[in-house]
């Protein structure tokens, strides 16, 4: 189904890295690499990570960055904010993009400090609870825009299928407004699963695939996404 005002665009593959050791993500970046165009280090699952000190973080961001020969680079942290905020800190002016929850105290302070290190910033909003309604899905873009992040990304727990059509239908309500911002919208669990193929015809514009394990509920492993893409929108 195509969106008036829309673009049909094939999303860009995020893989998102569910590693505990450095021997982990290599073998996985080594398998998956071929599959997408964005890789996700989620610092929070890397043993040790709360207590890395920045010459250490560096060393191992590097390493990935290199492994990943060109590929869009995201840093994320989930867990106690402070950590992730020293974290998000260290990783500015070397990644290409860090994720920041919504409700993050320090927000706004870490997206002006982004900005002047050339880091991208993508603020992400989870609910895990169930669906929101069409009008709260776009009210919630609209909410985070203000925040002056370069993304914003949505993500719901979908309980039935119908949900997908709540998420989707709230991202081309914002993703038609004049001056929006690049969205990423997800109906988390196997039931939005749907949404992680398809989102892009509704101004999605990434779509989060795991390795060997998942870091949030629903996600294909990356070859298959890439299949899946690759059908939907008629490419090889």
């Amino acid at each position: 189904m195509r969106v008036k005002g829309i673009e049909k665009k094939r999303p860009e593959i995020c893989l998102s890295l569910n590693c505990s050791t450095m021997d982990e993500i290599r073998e996985e970046i080594e398998e998956y690499k071929d599959f997408c165009q964005i890789v996700e280090w989620c610092v929070d699952k890397t043993e040790g990570s709360q207590n890395f000190t920045e010459e250490e973080f560096l060393l191992k961001l590097k390493e990935i960055k290199q492994l990943c020969n060109g590929k869009k680079f995201i840093v994320d942290y989930r867990g106690d904010q402070n950590v992730g905020n020293r974290i998000r800190k260290w990783a500015m002016g070397h990644a290409d993009i860090i994720d920041i929850d919504s409700d993050n105290q320090s927000l706004l302070r870490l997206v002006r400090e982004a900005k002047r290190k050339k880091t991208k910033t993508l603020v992400s909003f989870h609910n895990y609870a169930g669906m929101m309604t069409r009008d709260e899905i776009a009210q919630t873009f609209i909410k985070m825009e203000k925040s002056g992040a370069d993304i914003l990304k949505v993500a719901c727990f979908a309980k039935k299928e119908s949900d997908n059509y709540s998420m989707l239908e709230g991202a081309a309500a914002y993703s038609q407004l004049r001056n929006h911002r690049p969205i990423v919208a997800i109906a988390m669990g196997e039931e939005g699963q749907t949404s992680r193929v398809c989102a892009g015809d509704f101004g999605s514009v990434i779509s989060y695939a795991c390795g060997k394990n998942p870091t949030a509920p629903g996600q294909f492993n990356a070859k298959d996404l890439s299949k899946y893409l690759d059908i939907y929108y008629g490419e090889k």
